[in-house]
């Protein structure tokens, strides 16, 4: 059971850290929803993604607000405690601030413990989920509301399909024009009919049936004319290499990033782990930061806080380039923007005499004279 000084200082520290992590998480959350409610309404994204979407910008949001949400937490409470002359107090009274960062550390790794399995674990398979679920949404979207009466531009501006009308059953194109874009030429066909079709692997292609194809470069008369009975085009909606999202880096599991011995892999691990050490080490600098003078408000530290966040969180960048571009090693990418924030913190708490031994020394009475009889 821990003492009540030690509940009363974790109780303070943690509201503080829920309710600024929450209004962050809430704000950006609205903003993400009208933006993804946009594209719905535009026809960018089909609308059964949008809960899918929401989940993973959740974890995601979540992943990096939880590290500057619990620092600016802990400064405003602390920052309280500091104003209200409590921690002067507990600091005049004996303890040490060490003896009163103790409670909150233990606080802040608990809150870095779920941030490092947020980032770690969750992000990476929600991340990956999404992915599966956009590009099944997208390729099914575009399958179901075939494209008549417009352009439907495919594979990256490679392909451009355009259907002048669709048959009763709705399954087959009529009229169709496709242009295609080549690395040297151009070519262009028109097929009296065309559909949907799955190829031996699975994966579905535009067959283009009773057309003639016109292949050449613009502004030369050398063009091919092509007729044929049917034709198949890829679109490149679908992801031909089934295993393409789970190679990914960003979507990768750790145990088979850890192995992973390239430069990209080992920038991602940095950029990882980045998130629970961030969170720890802002969280132990927050008690020597929140420390104001008597005149001085409330929140009087907290542009401070921010300046250094800010500078820290570009170091992270800065070093994670570095690592992929092979010009510091893993090792001392992870080490000097992280080593550069735990120096800064143990020079604050030192300025603050957390590290000056405290001896205690108990007066006794003297001894009253003994006067014979």
């Amino acid at each position: 059971m821990f003492p009540r000084l030690d509940r009363y200082l974790m109780r303070e520290a943690l509201l503080g850290m829920v309710a600024v992590s929450f209004v962050l998480w809430l704000v950006m959350m609205a903003n993400v929803g009208v933006q993804l409610v946009g594209n719905i309404v535009q026809g960018s994204l089909p609308a059964p993604v949008l809960f899918g979407l929401l989940w993973a910008n959740a974890v995601k949001l979540l992943m990096f607000i939880l590290p500057i949400g619990g620092f600016l937490g802990l400064l405003f409470a602390l920052g309280r405690l500091y104003r209200d002359h409590e921690i002067p107090v507990l600091l005049a009274c004996g303890a040490s601030p060490w003896r009163v960062q103790r409670p909150i550390t233990l606080i802040v790794l608990l809150w870095s413990l779920l941030i490092g399995w947020l980032s770690l674990q969750v992000w990476p398979a929600t991340q990956g989920a999404r992915d599966t679920l956009l590009q099944q949404a997208m390729s099914a979207s575009v399958f179901d509301r075939l494209p008549v009466g417009r352009f439907l531009v495919a594979d990256k501006g490679r392909v451009t399909v355009y259907a002048a009308r669709v048959s009763d059953d709705g399954m087959t194109l009529e009229d169709v024009f496709v242009h295609t874009r080549m690395s040297e030429s151009e070519g262009v066909e028109r097929a009296a009919r065309a559909r949907f079709v799955e190829d031996a692997e699975g994966y579905r292609q535009l067959l283009l049936e009773d057309g003639q194809r016109y292949d050449g470069v613009i502004g030369q008369g050398d063009w091919r004319v092509l007729h044929y009975a049917e034709h198949r085009i890829d679109l490149g909606l679908e992801q031909r290499d089934p295993q393409g999202a789970s190679r990914k880096l960003s979507v990768m599991p750790l145990v088979a990033l850890m192995q992973d011995n390239t430069p990209q892999a080992h920038a991602e691990f940095a950029k990882r782990i980045a998130q629970p050490l961030s969170a720890f080490l802002l969280g132990l600098l927050a008690l020597p930061l929140a420390r104001a003078a008597p005149r001085q408000g409330r929140f009087a530290r907290i542009g401070a806080g921010v300046l250094i966040y800010v500078v820290y969180f570009n170091l992270i960048t800065l070093a994670s380039k570095a690592i992929e571009d092979e010009k510091i090693s893993l090792i001392l990418g992870i080490a000097v923007p992280h080593g550069i924030l735990l120096a800064l913190v143990l020079i604050w708490y030192w300025r603050q005499g957390a590290f000056v031994r405290v001896q205690r020394v108990i007066h006794s009475k003297p001894a009253e004279p003994v006067h014979a009889a």
